[in-house]
C-alpha cells in the first residue's frame, strides 16, 4: 500500500513521506477551517437561508475539490469558496437584483466559460505571459496578504470606517493571538541538535493551532460546543442546493456580474497557484507550472459544482501555504485535508470552536515564511520595479490579484518606454501579453 501511494504521488521523489504529508493536509484543514463559519456568516443575509444546508454543502464542495486537486493534479494546493464573493451574493439575493436560482446559475455561467477557457489551453497561454520575476514574486505576494488576514484574526488591527487601527491589545482574544504567534514560531523555526544533526519539530503549525485553542479554553476565548454532532445536516441540504437556473442567468444585465466572477476566479487561480506553486518548488527553471492545466480544470469544474450545490466561486486557496510550510508536496495532504472537511459534515461544532486566533496565529507565521522566495528575484532596479508595485498593491489595497494587475501594467510600460528609447524591439512586448494586460483590465472595471 505505502509503495503505490508513493509511486502514485511521487512521495519520496518530491523529498517528503507519507506521514509529512498527512500532517501537512491536517494543518491546511485547520487553517482553512474557518471557511464553514465565513460562509454561514456571509450568506445568512438572505432571507429564510437554512444556514446548517450551507454549511454542509460547503464543507462537501470544499472536500470534493480538495480531493480532485490531490488526485488530478498531485498538487498540495486545495481550494475552497472565494471570501468576498458569498457577501457578494448574498446581497444580490436581498437586494433584489436577482433571485437566488439566477445568483448561482450567474455562478454556474462563469464556471462553465472558465471550462472552456481551461479546455482550449488559453489558461497556460496567458500564465506563461507572466513576466519570470511576477511569477516569483507572486508567492510573496500571497505572504504579505496571508499575513495581514492572519493578523486580522488575532485582533493586533481592524477595519474601521475611518481606516486601519490597532486592534484592543486588552481583549482576551488578542492576548491569545500574540500567545499563539509566538508558540507557531517557536515550533516553527526551533531546532534541536542531537548526536550533531539537527531535528525540526514535525506539524508545528498543526500543534501551534491545537495548543492555542487550549489555552483560550480558560480565557474564555475557546468556546467548547454543547455538543459535537452536525444535527439536522444533511436533511438541509435540499434547501439549499439543486436549485441553480442557469437560462434564468442569461441577460445582458447578468453580463458585468458573470464578467467579474470570471476574471476574479480566473487571475485568482493564476496568482494563487503561482504563489503555492513556488513555495511547495514545484515551479520548473522557467519559473514556469508543469501543472498549471490541471489546477485549472479542476478550479473551475469545482466553481461549477459548487454552483449546483448553492456555493460560491471555488478557487485555490491561499491558506494551503500552511500544509506547504508543514511540508506538503503532493496531492495526498488534498486527501487528508479532503477527508477532514468530510468528517466536518458530522462533527461540525468541534472544529467550528477553533477560534480565530489560533489559526490567525498560524497564517501569521505562514504568510511571513512565503518571504523567503525572494532570495530567487532578480532585483536589478527595471526588473523589479513591477514586483515592487504588485507588492504595495496587495499591501495597501489588501488585493492579490488587483497586485498582479498592477504589476503587469508597470512591466508593460516599463518595456514600451524601453523598446522606444533604446530602440530595441526586443523590448515589445508579445501579442498574448497585450492581450492578457486588456484582460486584466477589466478587473477593474467589472
Amino acid at each position: 500500500m505505502k509503495k503505490k501511494l508513493d509511486d502514485f504521488f511521487k512521495i519520496t521523489e518530491r523529498g517528503s513521506s507519507i506521514s509529512t504529508e498527512l500532517i501537512g493536509g491536517a494543518t491546511t484543514f485547520a487553517t482553512m477551517a474557518y471557511i464553514l463559519a465565513y460562509m454561514t456568516w456571509s450568506m445568512s443575509a438572505i432571507p429564510g437561508i437554512n444556514l446548517t444546508g450551507v454549511l454542509i454543502c460547503t464543507a462537501l464542495v470544499t472536500a470534493a475539490a480538495c480531493l480532485a486537486m490531490g488526485l488530478y493534479s498531485n498538487t498540495p494546493i486545495c481550494l475552497a469558496p472565494v471570501l468576498v464573493i458569498p457577501g457578494l451574493i448574498a446581497g444580490w439575493v436581498a437586494d433584489g437584483t436577482a433571485t437566488y436560482a439566477q445568483a448561482f446559475g450567474i455562478v454556474a455561467i462563469s464556471g462553465i466559460v472558465f471550462i472552456l477557457v481551461s479546455l482550449f489551453n488559453l489558461r497556460e497561454l496567458f500564465a506563461r505571459c507572466l513576466p519570470k520575476n511576477l511569477k516569483i514574486g507572486l508567492a510573496a505576494s500571497v505572504g504579505f496578504l496571508i499575513a495581514r488576514v492572519g493578523m486580522n484574526s488575532c485582533g493586533l488591527y481592524a477595519a474601521t470606517e475611518s481606516g486601519l487601527t490597532y486592534g484592543d491589545y486588552h481583549a482576551k482574544s488578542t492576548i491569545l493571538g500574540v500567545i499563539g504567534i509566538a508558540i507557531c514560531f517557536v515550533l516553527t523555526y526551533v531546532k534541536f541538535n542531537i548526536n550533531g544533526r539537527e531535528y525540526k519539530i514535525r506539524g508545528a503549525l498543526l500543534i501551534g493551532i491545537i495548543l492555542t485553542t487550549i489555552i483560550g479554553i480558560p480565557m474564555g476565548v475557546t468556546v467548547l460546543p454543547e455538543s459535537i454532532f452536525t444535527i439536522g445536516g444533511f436533511s438541509a441540504i435540499k434547501d439549499v442546493a439543486f436549485q441553480v437556473d442557469i437560462f434564468g442567468a442569461l441577460k445582458l444585465s447578468f453580463v458585468p456580474l458573470i464578467m467579474m466572477l470570471l476574471i476574479n476566479d480566473f487571475f485568482g487561480t493564476m496568482g494563487s497557484g503561482f504563489a503555492l506553486a513556488g513555495k511547495a518548488n514545484l515551479l520548473d527553471e522557467d519559473g514556469n507550472f508543469p501543472a498549471f492545466g490541471r489546477v485549472f480544470l479542476v478550479d473551475s469544474c469545482s466553481t461549477l459544482v459548487g454552483s449546483i450545490f448553492g456555493i460560491s466561486t471555488v478557487s485555490c486557496f491561499a491558506e494551503s501555504a500552511s500544509g506547504i510550510e508543514s511540508g506538503s508536496r503532493t496531492g495526498l495532504s488534498n486527501v487528508a485535508t479532503s477527508f477532514l472537511f468530510l468528517l466536518c459534515c458530522f462533527v461540525s461544532p468541534l472544529f467550528l470552536m477553533i477560534p480565530g486566533a489560533a489559526t490567525g496565529a498560524a497564517l501569521v507565521v505562514v504568510g511571513i515564511s512565503m518571504l523567503e522566495t525572494v532570495k530567487d528575484l532578480d532585483f536589478e532596479p527595471i526588473e523589479f520595479l513591477p514586483v515592487a508595485a504588485m507588492w504595495l498593491t496587495t499591501v495597501y489595497m489588501s488585493d492579490y490579484v488587483g497586485g498582479i494587475v498592477i504589476g503587469m501594467f508597470v512591466y508593460m510600460f516599463i518595456n514600451i518606454f524601453r523598446a522606444l528609447f533604446e530602440r530595441d524591439k526586443k523590448y515589445i512586448p508579445s501579442l498574448p501579453v497585450w492581450v492578457m494586460t486588456a484582460l486584466m483590465s477589466l478587473y477593474y472595471i467589472f
